[in-house]
């Protein structure tokens, strides 16, 4: 049927095609939307592997590879020495700065170089080693007991220089089991980190600072206008204006009117003077 033909007057054109013209706009349209979904999805996966993937091998990249001898025992047992061992690896992957080389894999590679790393103390030796292990940094050292103290010596040596660059020193008392806590805090200090066991020791020491409250004014609000109360009539004080205001009015009505005036006084006539006696 696709192959069949239809005479459209001019020239010949395919059923197919005459029985899809309807929907040549519908077709377009999916695909542009099909080609924009997958664009869509080129673009998500992109952008993950820059906001994901890439920044964590760059970090990988950037973390120190550092192995760490078996320690040297001294008035300890070589077991003891290599328990404490294993204990700083283990700590030293959990602080997440460097990345460790476990015993395990420590143990294939040299075997592989018919390389025995029993009796491995000096600074050449974990050098050595180092270079074949491929990292740039060796931890060596040893756990001595003197009395009823233990001490840690342990120093971290350049693979590329042979140098030393820090050493690290701790003195303990007390049970030997007690060293697996000192172990692992001077894991952290060897990457330049604090325990967290110590950071809460710290925050606990501290004294705890009041709050500062912080106290938010309230809007003013306007204040309502006090309301004039009418003065209060007295009866008695509205009398006497009345008795003041008549007796005024009554005054002037009789000073217009001549009221008042009674006119000049009369002058009262001489006394009588005593009769004189004629001679």
């Amino acid at each position: 049927m696709c192959g069949t033909s239809v005479d459209s007057g001019k020239r010949k054109r395919p059923l197919i095609s005459t029985l899809c013209l309807p929907f040549k706009g519908s077709f377009q349209r999916m695909y542009q939307i099909a080609h924009k979904s997958r664009l869509l999805r080129q673009i998500l996966l992109l952008t993950f592997s820059i906001v994901f993937i890439y920044p964590a091998a760059i970090s990988a990249q950037a973390k120190e590879s550092i192995a760490v001898v078996d320690l040297e025992g001294r008035g300890i047992s070589a077991l003891e020495a290599a328990t404490l061992t294993d204990r700083m690896r283990s700590e030293l992957v959990k602080t997440g700065a460097v990345t460790v080389v476990e015993r395990g894999q420590m143990q294939q590679i040299l075997s592989e170089q018919d390389f025995q790393m029993t009796g491995c103390t000096s600074d050449e030796c974990a050098v050595e080693i180092g270079q074949m292990l491929g990292v740039t940094k060796m931890v060596a050292g040893s756990i001595g007991k003197i009395g009823a103290t233990f001490t840690v010596d342990l120093r971290t040596i350049d693979v590329g220089t042979g140098a030393i660059i820090n050493t690290m020193t701790r003195d303990y008392r007390g049970e030997i089991d007690g060293l697996l806590r000192q172990i692992e805090h001077i894991s952290w200090e060897l990457v330049g980190l604090v325990h967290p066991d110590e950071l809460l020791e710290q925050l606990r020491a501290e004294p705890a600072r009041p709050l500062e409250e912080v106290v938010t004014p309230e809007p003013r609000r306007p204040e309502p206008e006090p309301a004039v109360q009418p003065a209060k009539k007295s009866g008695r004080g509205l009398f006497w204006l009345v008795v003041l205001a008549a007796a005024g009015g009554g005054g002037y009505y009789a000073y217009t009117q001549g009221l008042f005036d009674t006119g000049p006084e009369p002058i009262s006539s001489p006394p009588d003077f005593p009769d004189v006696p004629t001679p």
